[in-house]
């Protein structure tokens, strides 16, 4: 049997940030896999505003691909306080570290990091 892991043919249904993060995945584990990512929309087409992150989910992030992490965390708004209004008062709660980007942009990223990777 031999050692190297066998290359995969993959395909993927869906080009959004979850479709286009496991192709970079699936690409940072095994070089020689095949991946092809199909999306029905044009790339700049887009639904919804934004997406967050928790610390833990960045964490994750930059544990599985550091390079791709560091690109996502320059375009981040960034914030630690939840502030909630209730009958006139603010009620603060800290501690819970998010970040935030543009869908627009997080598809733009995880996009470049797809050609980086040299595959369609």
């Amino acid at each position: 049997m031999s050692a190297s892991k066998p290359a995969l043919r993959i395909a993927i249904i869906g080009g959004g940030p979850a479709g286009l993060y496991l192709a970079t995945l699936a690409k940072l584990l095994n070089p020689k896999h095949e991946i092809e990512v199909w999306e029905r929309n044009a790339a700049d087409d887009t639904f919804g505003f934004g997406v967050v992150f928790s610390d833990e989910t960045l964490g994750g992030i930059e544990n599985a691909d550091a390079a791709f992490f560091e690109r996502l965390s320059q375009d981040f708004a960034t914030w630690d306080d939840i502030d909630v209004h209730f009958r006139g008062q603010v009620l603060t709660s800290g501690g819970h570290g998010f970040a935030a980007i543009s869908r627009q942009r997080l598809l733009a990223i995880l996009r470049d990091r797809c050609e980086q990777q040299e595959f369609g």
